[in-house]
């Protein structure tokens, strides 16, 4: 569906109609939108996508999406959803894409997201969620990409993330997050991480990307980070963008063949002899300098943010 003049409340029978797979609501910035707040969903019900992406949807997300077992792609994001995500969106048992990213959803992450079986992408960035990350997504060893960037979350990494087998890309920028890093040692396959503007502290474990051939892509800026970087960096040569300024790394922190090896370095001045560019102050534009997720991870291609992803050597980018 696609016009200005379109908008209200969709109606119930639109859920409910047996043959219906796919619905489709994007860029309809007419009118006001809204969800039923009621649905009978029947167990015949073949709907497998709702794509409602940048519109006015408003009030909160219904509990009755869960009953939609077929689902497999649910994607409410860049609208004015409000209030919690309800708990009952871990009975989407078929969900491989849930997006929610770019609302105003608060209170906590429900712990019933651990029970999805089959997701692969988890996507609630730039909302107003609390709280702390609930130890069960640790659960989700299908997750690829997961995105609670631009929260106020505060807590650490729980440790049942180590079970994130799959994890390829995690987003945790701008939270409240504390404590150390070392359970990423255990996702052999993570390529990117974003972890900027927290207050993560100690020294980044020496497995980190030990695992993964793919592109590398780090931002670490804005933390309390300290020690040097792994030694195991200067041997990577796909560690294609490392971001790390404004931390608290001793002196010489970077080592010469990172300096050679990387596409894109930034890095406190005092922490790398070698750098062409480097933070030398807060008055510095340099400090400030961040990675787009948004953009690096493809995320305006939906579902199909992977055939989005043309290499990290590719990207340069400020949010």
């Amino acid at each position: 569906l696609n016009g200005p003049k379109f908008g209200g409340e969709l109606p119930s029978s639109l859920f409910q109609l047996k043959n219906l797979k796919y619905i489709t609501i994007m860029s309809n910035l007419g009118k006001d939108w809204s969800l039923p707040t009621d649905v009978q969903v029947g167990d015949d019900t073949q709907l497998e996508q709702i794509v409602l992406v940048r519109n006015n949807f408003s009030g909160a997300i219904p509990s009755w999406i869960a009953k939609l077992k077929k689902l497999q792609k649910l994607d409410l994001s860049i609208n004015n959803f409000q209030g919690a995500i309800p708990e009952a969106i871990g009975d989407l048992s078929s969900v491989k894409y849930l997006n929610l990213m770019g609302n105003n959803l608060t209170e906590t992450i429900p712990t019933s997201l651990g029970k999805v079986p089959v997701i692969d992408v988890l996507i609630l960035g730039n909302n107003a969620l609390q709280g702390e990350l609930p130890a069960s997504i640790g659960n989700l060893r299908t997750l690829q990409l997961l995105d609670v960037g631009s929260n106020m979350l505060t807590s650490t990494i729980p440790s049942s993330f180590a079970k994130l087998e799959s994890l390829k890309y995690l987003v945790l920028e701008s939270n409240r997050f504390n404590g150390t890093v070392d359970v990423l040692e255990s996702m052999k396959n993570l390529t990117v991480l974003l972890t900027r503007s927290n207050s993560f502290i100690g020294a980044l474990p020496d497995g980190l990307f030990s695992g993964t051939s793919d592109n590398i892509v780090v931002d670490i800026g804005d933390n309390k980070f300290t020690e040097e970087l792994p030694t195991s960096f200067a041997n990577m040569s796909n560690l294609v963008s490392l971001i790390g300024a404004k931390n608290s790394l001793v002196d010489s922190a970077t080592m010469k063949d990172v300096c050679d090896n990387t596409t894109l370095l930034v890095m406190d001045c005092d922490a790398c002899e070698c750098c062409e560019v480097c933070c030398d102050g807060e008055s510095d534009g340099v400090c400030d300098f961040q990675l787009d997720a948004h953009t690096l991870l493809g995320y305006d291609c939906g579902a199909w943010y992977e055939y989005c992803l043309q290499g990290a050597d590719d990207f340069v980018g400020v949010l």
